[in-house]
């Protein structure tokens, strides 16, 4: 049984960066409701930029590799600033 954070808007706007948001938006649960004719991954009343016309589990799945995508993308280009 997976446990999860419960989300806060406060808690979330209080990380510095992207990857840290990314991370504390992966340790609560995700979940999908309908947009039109989608399906919009969300976290608490959080809309994520992710949507997909599979169903709830594809949806979850395409906003979990999405949030580690942006927080591997910052921590690369952060890489890049130090060099």
């Amino acid at each position: 049984m997976s446990t999860y954070q419960v989300f806060s808007r406060e808690t979330l706007s209080g990380f510095k960066t992207l990857a840290e948001q990314c991370r504390y938006l992966l340790s609560c649960k995700i979940s999908a409701t309908a947009n039109g004719k989608a399906l919009q991954a969300r976290v608490g009343d959080f809309d994520l930029p992710v949507y997909c016309n599979g169903d709830e589990y594809q949806t979850i799945q395409k906003a979990v590799f999405w949030l580690k995508t942006q927080a591997a993308n910052y921590l690369n280009a952060a890489k890049q600033q130090e060099i």
